[in-house]
């Protein structure tokens, strides 16, 4: 099973619901297609994320907070999806901080913002970090098909001026219209 945000929370959620039937019932997903995100061999989709987030978020909630045994040291975090990293929303900063270390870390807990001081919960970041993914990944296949089109242009084009243009061809002249420049 990949170790990711998204399998790590899945993990928690389906032990939140007793069963990965469950919480594929929850999410309104066949328990295979669960099963398949939970070893991060398909794609998870954004709604079904943030939908985990919550459940999780909603969990702790109702569980008293237990802190750490002993002085926690501050540490900085980082979290990624892949190569993209959250980001402070006032400052793009990426790295943060436990408002209160000696809690353990938990969706519901407030993170401060290393560079700026901006305070963000730590569900909220991680779901706006699974919102940048989207994007991103989106971004990406636009890029890539701007990049095909732009190859296959270029191709029709090479064809036409190797004299290969074959009649249909959209980067070719329509059929008869040389006809009608020359008059002929």
């Amino acid at each position: 099973m990949a170790d990711t945000l998204y399998t790590r929370a899945l993990v928690r959620a389906a032990e939140i619901q007793g069963s990965t039937q469950a919480l594929a019932g929850l999410l309104r997903v066949p328990e295979n297609t669960l099963l398949r995100w939970m070893a991060g061999r398909a794609q998870m989709p954004l709604q079904a994320f943030l939908k985990t987030i919550e459940l999780i978020a909603d969990d702790e909630r109702k569980q008293a907070p237990v802190p750490r045994a002993g002085a926690a040291p501050v540490e900085k975090l980082r979290f990624n999806i892949g190569e993209l990293q959250a980001r402070c929303a006032r400052c793009d900063g990426h790295d943060f901080v436990q408002a209160d270390p000696s809690m353990p870390l938990r969706y519901i807990n407030p993170l401060v913002c290393c560079s700026c001081g901006e305070r963000v919960a730590h569900g909220n970041l991680i779901a706006q970090l699974a919102k940048d993914a989207i994007y991103h990944s989106k971004a990406l296949t636009v890029a890539r098909q701007k990049r095909t089109a732009a190859l296959l242009d270029r191709s029709r084009k090479l064809r036409l001026l190797q004299g290969e243009a074959r009649p249909g061809d959209p980067a070719s002249p329509a059929d008869g219209q040389a006809d009608k420049k020359t008059g002929g």
